[in-house]
């Protein structure tokens, strides 16, 4: 029993001999135990992986899309272009976030998406879904005047989506000196969207245009709005004079005197003395008025009136001095009828 273990020693040598050269043995390391590093060696990490799908706005894949993907100090990390199903895969990309960048729609008609941040996790690969607008149609308004083609400056036209709800997307144009304006007008099919334009506000001088016109954008293509408008009427000129006023009566037949003797109402007063006699005193004739006016008369220039209204006054002072020289007549007689007896005076009929 003593020598049992050199035996088994010995069979131990035997085996080695035979199977290879001889080697130096290390324990193995237990399961707790970590494998040891070297310096400068990064610690093995998952790789991440990214999935773009990229479609129309009508949801049909868009080929030929370029991306790069970025890290965070603008290196590039990969780069690639969507295939025919309108994706493309990335992989062995370090888990985290990497800058996604657009750099050609692939499409004459799409246009691209603004540069975006991704988040990429370790596993399967993180799946984009990416919608490239349509390119916007580019919209050119002209007003005019529609007699001379002239345009014109500041019309204000309201610019809508034909069928919008709330005035959304809408905005308002206002026209030029050159009676132009220009804008971007997006596009939601590949067809062309409709819009219209309306006048809100004439420009100056001019009657508004309330027929709205129609406009089909397409895109990536120019289209043109055409509106024209008529000049309102002149003013007719205003007379500088202020009008006559218009008489309120009929001309009379008979001129209207100046003097209060000839309208025929007052009574004219003649005033004569005797000089014959001191005794005899003053005496005042009141003519009758006509009492009825001619029915009519013809019209007499100034000069026939002067002298007609001359011949009335001489005819009326007349007879007022023969009233007075009657009136001393009958007083002297008075007089002399009732003289004291015995003194007789002569009267003169002359």
């Amino acid at each position: 029993m003593k020598h049992r273990p050199l035996l088994f020693t010995a069979l131990a040598l035997t085996v080695a001999a035979l199977t290879g050269p001889a080697t130096t043995a290390t324990a193995a390391p237990s399961p707790s135990a970590e494998a040891p590093k070297e310096k400068g060696d990064p610690a093995p990490v998952d790789k991440a992986g990214l999935r773009i799908v990229k479609t129309d706005p009508e949801g049909q894949p868009a080929p030929g899309a370029a991306f790069q993907l970025l890290d965070s100090a603008g290196k590039t990390l990969a780069e690639g272009k969507t295939g025919s199903d309108g994706t493309l895969a990335v992989s062995d990309l370090a888990p985290g976030v990497v800058r996604l960048k657009e750099t050609a729609s692939g499409s004459p008609l799409l246009g691209t998406v603004p540069d975006q941040d991704v988040v990429v996790t370790p596993g399967e690969p993180t799946v984009l879904a990416i919608t490239d607008p349509y390119k916007s149609a580019g919209l050119t308004l002209k007003v005019t005047d529609k007699a001379t083609g002239k345009g014109l400056a500041g019309a204000l036209v309201n610019i809508a989506p034909k069928d919008a709800k709330d005035d959304k997307g809408a905005f308002t144009l206002t026209t030029g000196p050159d009676g132009t304006a220009k804008a971007p007008l997006p596009v939601g099919k590949k067809t062309g969207s409709a819009y219209t334009a309306t006048e809100t506000k004439a420009p100056d001088g001019y009657r508004l245009e309330t027929t709205p016109v129609e406009i089909t954008a397409k895109p990536g293509a120019e289209t043109t709005a055409a509106l024209t408008n008529t000049a309102t009427a002149k003013p007719t000129e205003i007379p500088t004079g202020n009008p006559t006023a218009k008489p309120t009566g009929h001309p009379t037949a008979q001129p209207t005197p100046t003097s209060s003797s000839s309208t025929g109402t007052e009574e004219p007063t003649a005033t004569a003395s005797s000089s014959s006699s001191p005794e005899i005193g003053t005496a005042t004739s009141t003519p009758t008025a006509p009492d009825a006016k001619p029915e009519a008369s013809l019209a007499h220039t100034g000069a026939d009136s002067t002298n007609w209204w001359l011949l009335v006054t001489g005819g009326v002072l007349l007879a007022a001095g023969g009233g007075a020289v009657y009136a001393a007549r009958r007083r002297r007689t008075r007089e002399d009828q009732t003289a004291p007896t015995g003194q007789h005076r002569r009267i003169d009929d002359n």
